[in-house]
């Protein structure tokens, strides 16, 4: 696991291609959380849906080393009750967490969390021990958003503006994100909901991971990767 700690940018720059398309809704989407085991993960057997699987349910012992503190930044992040607690008490520094799933992000992959927070929250995806990766965000208010994650004094860069959903994002609440890699395209969901899809961009990574703004308490139920 890294954690990761940077000032917190205002970016006005716009960047890529970007697609929206018209909403629609997910027939194979199931609202509830994953209940198997904690912490599965390699190659599937089972079907010739998908090739390889990370599995972290947070129900059990931190095998990936998701846990850490870092009272300097006053962050820490823990797994407690069933979920994934990430606090950042800090006014000036945002934070990510990230471990290496071993997906291959060359190829097509479908990564999948549920989260809440008191502020804004991302999934990250496609993440190195070099490169940030991307931040598919939601906040409290139901607005989502697409990022480019800078690196150490380099801003993020926005890909998708902050945008209003709130017909497909809950208020306050659980929110299921799911973030594909198909066909070189990204499509991103919530609850089920297609809300954009874009052209897909270079990933240097397989680390997958979350994002908090300052003064967030966010939490995470699951995240899963399947790669194709």
């Amino acid at each position: 696991m890294k954690a990761k700690h940077f000032s917190s940018i205002a970016v006005l720059l716009l960047t890529g291609s970007l697609v929206l398309t018209s909403c629609y809704q997910r027939d194979n989407y199931n609202q509830g959380p994953y209940n198997g085991n904690n912490n599965h993960h390699g190659n599937n057997n089972n079907t010739g849906a998908f090739n390889y699987i990370f599995d972290e349910e947070f129900n059990g012992s931190d095998n990936y080393g998701w846990n850490f503190a870092d009272p300097a930044d006053s962050a820490y992040a823990t797994i407690t009750g069933g979920s994934y607690e990430y606090v950042d008490y800090s006014a000036l520094l945002s934070n990510m967490a990230v471990v290496n799933t071993s997906a291959l992000t060359s190829q097509d992959f479908t990564v999948t969390t549920r989260i809440k927070s008191n502020k804004i929250m991302g999934l990250i995806f496609g993440a190195s021990n070099t490169d940030n990766g991307y931040a598919f965000y939601v906040d409290t208010a139901g607005n989502y958003s697409l990022y480019k994650e800078g690196t150490g004094s380099v801003a993020s860069t926005v890909i998708i503006p902050s945008t209003q959903d709130t017909l497909y994002a809950s208020k306050n609440n659980w929110n299921t994100l799911e973030l594909d890699q198909i066909n070189n395209t990204w499509t991103g969901y919530i609850n089920g909901t297609m809300i954009f899809n874009i052209a897909a961009q270079p990933l240097s990574g397989a680390q997958f991971g979350f994002k908090v703004l300052p003064g967030t308490t966010g939490f995470a139920d699951y995240i899963v990767v399947k790669s194709y």
